[in-house]
């Protein structure tokens, strides 16, 4: 084989370049850094198989730890207090009758026609509805009149009657009118303002 030239390579230990030759066309290399860190990685490799022996020896026993909750839990929950089931039993018993009430509303209403068809002139009053147990009041009736307003008259004692405030009522074009109002008063009345014939009547409710 011809000689094509010397292939260097560099020696570790010196740092220096050193010509390669073989050995009866041998390449050989020898590195002992090289074996000490191979022998390092076993090493560790070793210790890792032995930590994972010890962590699935940890595994087995967490899995028997959970296979015995498992049991326990797998089993019948059973909570026996008597008091509460008494008490449950006495609700059961009450829900299962009737449900009744017997309380009757009663409503009080009465009503005066305190006109009747009565010819009246301006400045005349009507009679008297007495309304002391009343909350409110409806007036309602007709008059031929349908010019002037019926102005609203009340007392406290049926006696003294005074003007209730701007509640006057305006009969409408056919001659029919009505109000509504609330009673704090015990008597009311009506005052015409013209002349004509009218019927009046006054309800009242408690």
């Amino acid at each position: 084989m011809p000689n094509v030239g010397v292939i260097h390579v560099l020696d570790s230990t010196s740092n220096k370049p050193r010509p390669l030759s073989l050995a009866s066309g041998v390449l050989s290399v020898n590195d002992s850094n090289a074996r000490s860190s191979l022998a390092s990685i076993d090493s560790k490799i070793t210790a890792c198989d032995t930590s994972l022996l010890a962590t699935s020896s940890l595994q087995s026993a967490g899995n028997s730890s959970l296979s015995s909750i498992q049991g326990s839990l797998s089993g019948t929950l059973a909570v026996s207090d008597s008091s509460a089931q008494s008490t449950l039993n006495a609700i059961d018993s009450k829900l299962g009758g009737t449900i009744a009430t017997s309380t009757t509303l009663s409503v009080s209403k009465s009503h005066t026609t305190v006109s009747s068809a009565s010819s009246v002139v301006s400045g005349d009053l009507s009679s008297a509805h007495i309304c002391s147990t009343h909350r409110k009041v409806a007036i309602y009736g007709s008059t031929t009149d349908t010019s002037n307003n019926i102005e609203i008259h009340v007392s406290s004692d049926g006696s003294t009657y005074y003007k209730y405030g701007f509640s006057s009522i305006y009969p409408a074009s056919d001659g029919s009118f009505s109000a509504f109002l609330e009673t704090p008063f015990t008597h009311i009345k009506l005052k015409y303002g013209g002349s004509g014939t009218v019927t009046a009547i006054i309800s009242g409710v408690d």
